[in-house]
């Protein structure tokens, strides 16, 4: 058995007493494992950037954290603050969704990669400049040792994501948080960051945490994926398990939202109403008011199926309304 780089369990998030005490994240469970992609997809608000916040203990001092979070046999939950200063940005990194935005427009990027990198290693700066040159080729900037001389706004937004990847990595990092990195992108430059964390990942063993709401795009990347609703998980399954045959009831209409370039103009069915806010999740399942396969019992019943690998949160998994949603995310996938 491969111990996993990363192990969240039973991850419970919630806002102190002097803020109301609303749940915002409950239950969360799931590994990654050196060299894999792990997908987050979900709607905005299911609790996505909330679970990388917490894992790299980022939250604000309004939420409280709860459960383990496990990285190189520590918990990170529990580690002294000195202790995670050391272990961020050089064994954990982390992607954020705008590039420009993260980057100092007053310094070049070469002054800010090297600032990176001394911050984790005992470099001269000659030898972290060397070093800036090594990261921006690694991740694909052509011509690297002229354009440590440039400024963020002389390059791309594509660019300057590979910049953030080059100083999430530059500490040697074993573990990165990408937090819907591609959103701002166009697609041929989404295309690229994807390649580029594809390679990453399979070259050096870097066990990756890719949080996106775009389905399609995940199911490329990742070797599995965990989908969250309203502050929990839902289902976790390998893409193509999960994709070709969903089991929960949210994953099913996630799915039939993929657009089906095959026949244009047609409008592919959305899932009907809005999702809960933290502190008025229903009783039971929580995806249940919205569900069109609901049943007696949907209310104050939620259990969870699992395998080795496989996991759902619906009760009626494997029932023939299962079945029927699998048929649909076969035309859609196909």
């Amino acid at each position: 058995m491969i111990t996993p780089v990363l192990s969240v369990e039973n991850l419970c998030l919630k806002l102190t007493a002097d803020r109301g005490g609303a749940p915002l994240l409950s239950g969360v469970s799931f590994e990654i494992r050196s060299g894999e992609i792990f997908g987050l997809v979900g709607e905005s608000g299911s609790g996505k950037t909330l679970t990388a916040l917490a894992a790299m203990r980022l939250l604000p001092p309004a939420i409280e954290a709860t459960g383990r979070v496990m990285f190189d046999g520590a918990d990170l939950l529990s580690l002294p603050e000195r202790d995670m200063r050391k272990l961020r940005g050089s064994r954990i990194g982390m992607v954020f969704q705008e590039p420009v935005a993260a980057l100092n427009p007053t310094f070049t990027i070469g002054a800010q990669l090297v600032s990176a990198i001394r911050a984790h290693h005992q470099f001269s700066r000659g030898r972290a400049r060397d070093r800036a040159v090594e990261l921006l080729d690694m991740v694909g900037i052509p011509e690297p040792r002229a354009r440590l001389g440039f400024y963020p706004h002389q390059f791309s937004g594509g660019m300057c994501q590979r910049v953030m990847i080059a100083m999430a990595l530059a500490g040697g990092a074993r573990l990165l948080l990408a937090d819907e990195p591609t959103t701002s992108l166009d697609v041929t430059t989404q295309d690229e960051i994807v390649r580029l964390l594809e390679k990453l990942s399979r070259e050096h063993g870097i066990a990756v945490l890719f949080i996106s709401h775009d389905l399609g795009l995940v199911a490329r990347l990742c070797h599995r994926i965990a989908v969250a609703y309203a502050g929990e998980l839902v289902e976790v399954g390998t893409a193509d398990a999960l994709l070709q045959a969903p089991l929960h009831p949210y994953t099913q209409g996630l799915v039939r939202c993929v657009p089906d370039l095959t026949q244009i103009g047609v409008l592919r069915g959305g899932i009907p109403g809005t999702p809960p806010m933290p502190g008025n999740w229903p009783a039971g399942c929580r995806f249940q008011p919205r569900c069109t396969i609901a049943a007696d019992g949907c209310e104050r019943l939620q259990s969870i199926a699992s395998t080795t690998d496989r996991a759902v949160r619906c009760w009626r998994a494997g029932s023939d309304a299962g079945s029927e949603a699998a048929a649909v995310a076969e035309r859609v996938t196909s």
